[in-house]
Order: structure tokens, then C-alpha cells, then sequence
């Protein structure tokens, strides 16, 4: 046994040794470089304009200068408790969501431009603060109904019910939501629950509390907007579950429908849905709207619009904001216009599954150059897979082969926390028969790690990821963006887009969602790895991966590479001076 004394100045002397060579340092150097050489955004860097090294300074410096900045986040030191009014950054997104619209790095990815977004549902692109005054429109003053699931005649009751808004003819029996008599029931031939939306807003009550009450809406509108959209109270509460935020989610989508489809609204919809993109420099976008019910009625709740008359509709008001914009010569911030993506809930029956496949073809053939694809929704915890419908999948695939269009699987899958495509059982993942039935893009993807061999499926037949990371949040999926698998998923060499799912539900109080820009700015500040050139590449990719033609792919691209150019002056000229000057030993030295 070795004397003590000698065995620790063998020690002493072996450190010394290694304090003089390089040689561990060097091979963490070389093992580094390697990993960043082959870094998921390598393309993008390698394609780097001269500027772009200057604006992933100022970029760089901006964001760790607001992750320390008290002013901003609030951050306390580690071992001190948190009181309400601390925030943090890469923390959750609706508590950090009125100190984000302060910051610097999030006026930087207001600018940058985003491409394509590829994977928004249709009735959520614009806020409900956008949508009530229509709802009080002369139009549909006489015709807009409300129901409500219970009677709104106990405080407890104004917490429990849902909200359902619709146009029906100005004939329709009134009942009164808020008599202890009420009844609800909408499939009872001999009743009627509908309140005119008018009556109804002026019947309620003053004192009903609401979390958060936007300028220009009155009580019941605010009311019935915290039943649409996802809340800090809603969300976070600490009895909130899983299933439960989805049940919100649900409410919410069931509510914003009635908000949304009716003729004028409609028409008027698409213009400022393409606005709204358009000054968040989103280019072109591929929307998902749910077309099981097949009608919307007209303002006088006497005619019903079918799906060739929606459609129609939106084929009119994209041509007239393209006329609009290239009158104007702007045509270039949103040149391809947009898709449709035929949507259908995945708990439907097999025969009814079948008659829904039928109308994506018949419309496809009706409008081909606008319906780009088809997918199923829903929460993947609930019944069905997709793998209960496979044969009808693949019969809808050999048929649209036959008919010579196409029409390709964008199904949500692995939006899931079990992974088990609504049962017990993990064979049956609906990320299975997304590869096996050839999807071209998958919704979310957020359960893939658990499949190492599916990922490396995925990338061989080159299925792009179409991330939602506020959406994940917000139902439940991670507690924030730190917590999100997006970054090994990218690590993993999978392409992937970013998306905002339903924005309209998901910003809180607002009158503009700001399309993509949080969901970029959530990455940015999630991920100490993340850099502009992974942002650019996540904007490149969302162009690549889109249902635009060879030749507009080619022009997206080009159009995107000089709105870049032009994005990354103006970074420098905004906020290069300021990013000079920020001084802290916790920056990064990146000069």
C-alpha cells in the first residue's frame, strides 16, 4: 500500500503535468469544432451573407442582456423565492407575455422575415377582440344567437358554461340564457336555447368577474371570450390537467366557430387574416380549417354558403389582396397567396371518414390549385389513431394516384404525451402510420424522440416536423420552452418548421396575434444554441417544405434571401449601437 504523503504528491505532480499540456484542451477544442461543424443549421451558416456575422452579435448580445436585465425579467438570485412579479425568460409564456412585448429581441423578430407558415388552424389566426365588433354589426344584429350550456342563473354556472355563438334567421324563438328555467338542449326538436346576442349583452350582469377585460369589449364579451381563449388562470391554475387544457381548447375552437362563419365576417376574415401575416412577414401559409359542417349561413341566417361557395370566397379575397398589394408594388411580402389544408376530427365513424375522404377529392378537383393536403384532428389521446382508419387512408391515397392529383397526408401526430394513439397501447403512435401512409409534413411531432429508429425514417423520407412550442406549452405538453424537445429534435438532423397553431387563442389580451413572431422569439430565448442562422434556417426550411410549386419554391427563396439581406441592416442600424455598448462579464465575447 502506497505511503500516504507519496501518494498525494504523486497526485500534486500529475496535476502539474496536466496543467502544462494542452493536450486535453486541444481535444476538447477539436471534439467542439466537430459539433459545430455539423451543427442542424450548417447549411444556412455556410450560405451566411457578409453581414450576417454582425447581426448574430447584436442578436446575441441583446438576448443575454435581457436574460440578466432585472428591469425586464425580474430574475432574482438563485437561492431568493420568487414573488408574483418576478419573470423569466424561457419561462412560461403567458406569465412573461406583457415584459416580452418590451423587449428588444422581440422587436428584432417582429422584423426578421419568417417564410412560410405552414401549420395554423383557420379560425384562429385574429384574436376575439378583432371578431365582437362584428358580432354588434348591423348586419347580423337581428340574427346572432347565443347559447349556453347551463343556465346562467348561479355565479357557478357563469364559471361552468360554454359559450356557443351563431347566425340563424331573425325567426328564431329567443330563450332566455340567464332564467333558472333555461334548457340548454340544442338536440331537443321541441326546444330552442338560442338568446339574440344582442338581448343577451344587455341582460349581463356588471359584476361578473372576468381575468382580463379588453378595451372596446363590453362584460358579456369579455365573458364570452375568456370561454375562447386560453388564459393565465386557465392554463396554469394548479389543478389544470392535461385533458383539462385540452377541454378548454376545445370549448374554445367550439366558440370562436360561430365568431367566424358567417358570410360577411367570413369574406372579411381572409383580408385581414393575409394582413396580419403579412406584418409579421410571413409570406404564404397553408391554413386548416375544419370542413366537416358544410355550410356557413349568410348574414340573414336564411341562406346556407357550401363548401364550394367557402371556397370560392377565399379563392376572391386572396386575388383581390394580391391586386391590392401589387397595385402597390408589394406584391413580393406575400406573392403565393394561400392553401387550404382539408381538415377532419379523427373521432368520426369509418362511413363517415369515407364520405369526408370523397369531399377532399371532390373539392380538390373543384379548386386544385388550392386544396394542398389532408389531416386529421384532435387530441391524439382520445380515440382514434390513425392507423384505425389505414384503410381508407390508403384508399384515398391509390385514388388520388388514379385521378392524377395530389393531395398529401399532413396528419397531427406525436402531440402526445403517452405516445399511444388514443388507448393504452404504445404500437399504436400515430407517428407509425405517418411514415408507413407517406405524410409529407407531420403536426408537432413533439413524442419522436421516444423513436429512434422512426427518426432516422423521418429524415430518410424527408417528413418536415411542423413544431408549435407555445401550443405544446399552453396544453400541457411541457411547463415552457426550456422544457420543449424542439432543440433535439433539430440536433437529431430532422427539418422542421416553426408554427403557431391557434394563435388567436393563444396571446392573451390583444388585437394583433403577431402571427409567427413569438413562437421565434421563444426559440431564441429556449435554447442558448439557438442563433440566427438557425432562425434562417427554420424560414428556409418552412419555404422547402411547403405545397408551392418547384418554381415558387425557387422564387420564395429568393425573395426570402433579400428580405434577409435587408433584416440584418436594419438589426445593425437599429440596435448595433446599442449592442456596443451593453457591458457585463455575462455577455458573450463575440468580437
Amino acid at each position: 500500500m502506497s505511503n500516504p504523503e507519496e501518494t498525494k504528491e504523486l497526485l500534486a505532480e500529475s496535476i502539474r503535468t496536466a496543467q502544462s499540456s494542452h493536450e486535453y484542451r486541444q481535444d476538447r477544442g477539436k471534439l467542439l469544432a466537430a459539433e459545430k461543424e455539423g451543427v442542424w443549421y450548417a447549411g444556412a451558416r455556410a450560405q451566411a451573407l457578409p453581414s450576417e456575422p454582425r447581426t448574430q452579435e447584436i442578436v446575441l448580445r441583446i438576448r443575454e442582456s435581457e436574460r440578466i436585465d432585472p428591469t425586464l425579467y425580474g430574475n432574482l438570485p438563485s437561492e431568493a423565492v420568487p414573488d408574483s412579479s418576478t419573470r423569466d425568460m424561457g419561462g412560461r409564456f403567458l406569465a412573461n407575455k406583457s415584459r416580452i412585448a418590451e423587449s428588444r429581441l422581440f422587436k428584432i423578430a417582429q422584423r426578421m422575415p419568417k417564410g412560410c407558415h405552414l401549420h395554423i388552424h383557420f379560425n384562429s389566426e385574429l384574436p376575439p377582440e378583432e371578431l365582437f365588433p362584428h358580432a354588434r354589426g348591423s348586419t347580423v344584429l337581428q340574427t346572432m344567437h347565443v347559447r349556453t350550456t347551463k343556465p346562467l342563473s348561479s355565479r357557478e354556472n357563469f364559471a361552468l358554461a360554454e359559450v356557443v355563438l351563431s347566425v340563424l334567421p331573425k325567426d328564431t324563438k329567443n330563450s332566455d340564457c340567464f332564467a333558472p328555467e333555461y334548457n340548454p338542449d340544442a338536440k331537443d326538436p321541441n326546444n330552442s336555447p338560442w338568446m339574440l346576442w344582442s338581448d343577451f349583452r344587455k341582460s349581463f350582469p356588471s359584476d361578473v368577474d372576468c381575468e382580463e377585460t379588453p378595451e372596446g369589449l363590453d362584460k358579456a364579451e369579455c365573458w364570452a371570450r375568456e370561454k375562447m381563449v386560453v388564459t393565465r388562470r386557465n392554463t396554469y391554475n394548479d389543478v389544470q390537467t392535461h385533458n383539462g387544457a385540452w377541454a378548454c381548447f376545445n370549448q374554445g375552437t367550439r366558440a370562436f366557430k360561430g365568431l367566424v362563419n358567417y358570410e360577411s365576417v367570413y369574406r372579411w376574415y381572409i383580408g385581414k387574416a393575409i394582413d396580419s401575416m403579412v406584418r409579421d412577414r410571413v409570406m404564404y401559409a397553408e391554413l386548416r380549417p375544419m370542413l366537416m359542417d358544410k355550410s356557413i349561413p349568410s348574414d340573414d341566417g336564411t341562406r346556407k354558403l357550401d363548401l364550394k361557395d367557402q371556397m370560392t370566397i377565399i379563392c376572391e379575397e386572396v386575388q383581390k389582396k394580391r391586386d391590392a398589394m401589387e397595385k402597390q408594388g408589394e406584391l413580393d411580402r406575400f406573392p403565393f397567396g394561400l392553401k387550404i389544408i382539408y381538415c377532419t376530427p379523427r373521432s368520426i365513424p369509418k362511413p363517415k371518414m369515407q364520405s369526408e375522404l370523397n369531399d377532399c377529392i371532390q373539392l380538390k378537383l373543384q379548386f386544385p390549385d388550392l386544396i394542398c393536403g389532408f389531416d386529421l384532428v384532435g387530441a391524439e389521446d382520445r380515440p382514434n389513431s390513425i392507423g384505425f382508419y389505414a384503410d381508407l387512408l390508403v384508399g384515398f391515397a391509390a385514388t388520388c394516384k388514379s385521378l392524377k392529383i395530389s393531395i398529401p397526408f399532413m396528419f397531427h401526430a406525436g402531440e402526445s404525451l403517452l405516445d399511444t394513439g388514443g388507448s393504452f397501447n404504445p404500437d399504436n403512435s400515430n407517428l407509425y402510420d405517418a411514415l408507413l401512409l407517406n405524410c409529407k409534413r407531420i403536426g408537432h411531432g413533439y413524442a419522436l424522440l421516444k423513436h429512434p429508429l422512426l427518426i432516422e425514417r423521418y429524415k430518410k423520407q424527408d417528413i418536415c416536423l411542423e413544431l408549435c412550442p407555445i401550443s405544446n406549452e399552453l396544453l400541457h405538453l411541457c411547463g415552457n420552452i426550456r422544457e420543449h424537445p424542439f432543440p433535439a429534435l433539430l440536433a437529431a438532423g430532422l427539418h422542421c418548421t416553426l408554427n403557431a397553431d391557434n394563435p388567436g387563442l393563444y396571446r392573451g389580451a390583444t388585437h394583433d396575434s403577431s402571427s409567427l413572431s413569438y413562437e421565434f422569439y421563444q426559440v431564441m430565448v429556449g435554447d442558448t444554441r439557438m442563433t440566427i442562422h438557425g432562425w434562417k434556417q427554420l424560414a428556409q426550411w418552412s419555404i422547402e417544405h411547403s405545397c408551392l410549386s418547384a418554381a415558387d419554391k425557387e422564387r420564395g427563396l429568393k425573395i426570402f434571401q433579400k428580405d434577409w439581406e435587408e433584416f440584418c441592416v436594419w438589426v445593425d442600424d437599429t440596435y448595433g449601437g446599442y449592442a456596443d455598448n451593453l457591458t457585463s462579464p455575462a455577455l458573450p465575447n463575440l468580437s
